[in-house]
């Protein structure tokens, strides 16, 4: 945990993948990087609680949509 909030307080943007977000502490981080000025984008086939704070929110597939980012489609 000690890790993770160093990494997130390091972070320009974070990017939660696959998470619903309800589980914490760590469904704390992506908040917390966005208190201290960080973009935060999710990517999740479901909404989740932090959606509303996101500046972006993908509800699509994981596996395609990663595929498809880095050009391996």
């Amino acid at each position: 945990m000690r890790r993770a909030q160093a990494a997130t307080e390091a972070c320009d943007l974070m990017v939660v993948v696959g998470s619903s977000l309800v589980v914490y502490p760590a469904a704390g981080f992506p908040e917390y990087a966005k208190q201290l000025g960080a973009k935060l984008a999710i990517l999740n086939r479901e909404p989740t609680p932090l959606d509303g704070i996101a500046d972006l929110v993908l509800h699509l597939e994981i596996g395609p949509s990663l595929s498809f980012a880095v050009g391996q489609n």
